[in-house]
């Protein structure tokens, strides 16, 4: 185990809560590495379609170094595999490090955050077809937004001040602001942020052809972050139908979610007092 070539910051959370735009912002300060691969899915609890080529259960952790080859001298190197918040196999293993990482959580007000994932899978990915009611009656659905259960393992497992979270819809309306908390946090010049372009990323949109949407996710890590920014738009404009809007016959069961879920943020704040819960009310 290379400590120059390990990540000293994890960045996770439930989907569709801003990890995308927290790579890309962080990426960008000159003391920091992002790994060219966003989510590397090395310490997932199985073997997937996003870690074949490289994961904990078939591979040495050499192969989790060649990640971040090229950041020997940053003060920070991270990835943001948003998923680590339920892997138990990534809790293992982070916590039994020498030298534990700092851990990032984002979360969004629980029915936001589902709905945008929902119309993620059925319009972009099209992984699913199936009307928004049934599609909450899944189990995951349910699991994924009990944060605080899965939060707290988190903090049972590392040392005290190794996990933070924050609020996605704090961290998009406070952007500099946040930027410079989280800066902070992991140690590196919090001034970087000031006057920063910020620039939103992985919104829920239509995608046209699937397949070069598969290729563009391939070639991502063989981009540099600079010119990923600079190619978005044009991305963008070729296979994007525009953002996915709200269906109208979603509007009660959405409600109904947001009230069942509506301790979470309560439970949040509890485990981490800095959490805005009044941020979802």
């Amino acid at each position: 185990m290379n400590p120059a070539l390990l990540p000293n910051v994890i960045i996770g959370g439930a989907p569709k809560c801003g990890t995308s735009s927290l790579y890309f912002w962080l990426s960008a300060h000159p003391e920091v590495y992002g790994s060219p691969k966003k989510e590397t899915f090395f310490f997932a609890d199985k073997v997937n379609r996003f870690n074949a080529l490289a994961n904990v259960h078939e591979h040495d952790l050499d192969h989790y170094e060649a990640f971040f080859k090229g950041g020997e001298d940053a003060t920070v190197r991270f990835e943001a595999t948003a998923h680590y918040l339920y892997e138990k196999v990534a809790r293992e293993h982070f916590s039994n490090w020498s030298q534990k990482p700092k851990m990032i959580f984002l979360f969004r007000e629980p029915s936001k955050q589902m709905y945008s994932h929902y119309k993620m899978e059925r319009y972009r990915t099209k992984r699913i077809d199936m009307p928004l009611l049934e599609y909450i009656q899944r189990p995951q659905i349910t699991d994924h937004v009990d944060y605080a259960k899965h939060l707290k393992a988190w903090m049972d497992a590392m040392p005290e001040g190794h996990v933070r979270c924050w609020a996605f819809e704090d961290f998009m309306s406070r952007k500099e602001a946040v930027m410079k908390e989280i800066a902070e946090y992991v140690g590196v010049d919090p001034s970087f942020y000031d006057g920063f372009d910020f620039e939103h990323r992985n919104e829920s949109v239509a995608i046209k052809s699937g397949a070069l949407h598969q290729l563009g996710l391939k070639l991502q890590p063989l981009i540099p972050h600079a010119l990923q920014r600079a190619l978005l738009p044009l991305y963008m404009k070729l296979n994007s139908g525009g953002r996915v809007q709200d269906a109208h016959e979603d509007a009660a069961v959405l409600a109904t979610f947001k009230k069942d879920w509506s301790h979470v943020g309560q439970a949040l704040q509890a485990l981490d007092p800095n959490f805005p819960s009044d941020r979802w009310a």
